[in-house]
């Protein structure tokens, strides 16, 4: 199944993709886990790290995309290694996307609970957030992106406000000093960090889409460079305002950043009101994507269509984000999560990629 004109991408929708994936849940949530691994205030060199293990990973995965033009990972990937791991593979993707939809939808549900509306159901929050997706998912790719393409300049400018109404409490001397510690706990915070870039895997199948697939490469950089840049913003402001012994015993350190802005004279106070809408927004653009990524596998590999597809992982999605019985367990089914994120967008194509390039090589031979 060719990607028809009608839908065809360009590469700032898929740069823009990359970015609105990767920054999800993560953008409230890294500060914390890159404290804990790291423990100095060397988080942010951690963080620069692991976006650029980030990219040299997606270049494997791009690079596997060109080499079978118009055909996405599900349907490419049984002639790389053959039909049975084939299958194997292509579910296990498609799992990997399904449980980070679920992911995305309970991680919303416990902010949402725990700022907005603590007396509503976490069924009925995760239920909503679901439906909307489903509206969404069901137009397409095009629509998807259309919409990302909408709200990522709203996005990037009231991040940006955000931040510099927040620069006020900054303390330089908090993000001090520099390695003060040596290289070996920076080396720490490498894997907490890289689970947050993974995201950028959407492009086993976005680069089949593209008009122009040869600048796949570059447009997928510039997604996750983008990301690296909001990245290690947020870890320097978070850091500098809270200090690294803090933001460890946080659970949300950014929202208690967002929180300690004050400013005189001003009729709107709780910006973290403010910010929870833009949070939303990021963490629907990362589950909207990977519910239609899932969608599409189980479509293509059954040729079945693709909205009973749709609605066939929404009770799965569903009792996923309803597995962990609190915080803490959504937090160790995240980590999990991000291994399994690990192996589709690290090791996964690395190896397939070699795999590719050697029976090229010897059908060039022959």
């Amino acid at each position: 199944m060719i990607p028809s004109p009608q839908e065809k991408i360009t590469n700032i929708q898929a740069s823009i993709a990359v970015t609105m994936t990767i920054v999800g849940v993560g953008i409230i949530t890294l500060p914390r886990t890159s404290a804990e691994a790291v423990q100095t205030p060397d988080v942010w060199l951690s963080i620069l790290v692991a976006g650029f293990i980030a990219m040299c990973a997606a270049f494997f995965v791009v690079k596997i995309g060109q080499m079978f033009p118009n055909q996405t990972f599900y349907q490419f990937s049984y002639q790389i290694i053959g039909k049975p791991i084939g299958y194997i593979l292509n579910f296990v993707v498609i799992i990997y996307f399904t449980m980070l939809a679920g992911f995305e939808a309970r991680s919303m549900g416990e902010v949402i609970r725990s700022y907005l509306l603590d007396k509503t159901p976490m069924e009925v929050i995760i239920l909503v957030f679901m439906s909307v997706g489903v509206y969404l998912v069901a137009g397409g790719v095009n629509s998807i992106l259309k919409l990302f393409e909408l709200y990522f300049p709203i996005l990037l400018f009231l991040f940006l406000l955000m931040f510099l109404l927040s620069f006020a409490n900054f303390e330089f001397n908090n993000i001090r000093p520099f390695l003060g510690e040596g290289i070996q706990p920076v080396l720490k915070g490498i894997k907490p960090n890289a689970l947050s870039y993974t995201g950028f895997e959407v492009m086993f199948i976005l680069t089949a889409y593209m008009h122009t697939p040869k600048n796949a490469i570059l447009t997928t950089f510039i997604g996750i460079g983008l990301s690296i840049i909001l990245y290690t913003a947020v870890l320097i402001l978070v850091i500098g305002t809270l200090t690294v012994e803090e933001v460890r015993l946080l659970t949300f350190p950014t929202m208690e950043l967002v929180k300690s802005i004050e400013m005189k004279g001003v009729f709107f106070e709780r910006f973290e009101t403010f910010f929870i809408i833009i949070w939303i927004i990021t963490t629907f653009t990362t589950y909207s994507i990977s519910l239609y990524m899932a969608s599409l596998g189980l479509a293509q590999i059954f040729n079945k269509n693709r909205s009973h597809c749709i609605l066939g992982l929404l009770p799965f999605i569903y009792l996923l984000s309803m597995y962990p019985s609190d915080i803490n367990v959504v937090f160790k089914y995240g980590d999990y999560v991000g291994n399994l994120g690990m192996f589709v967008a690290g090791i996964m194509p690395f190896f397939l990629w070699i795999i590719a390039f050697i029976r090229r090589k010897r059908n060039a031979k022959s």
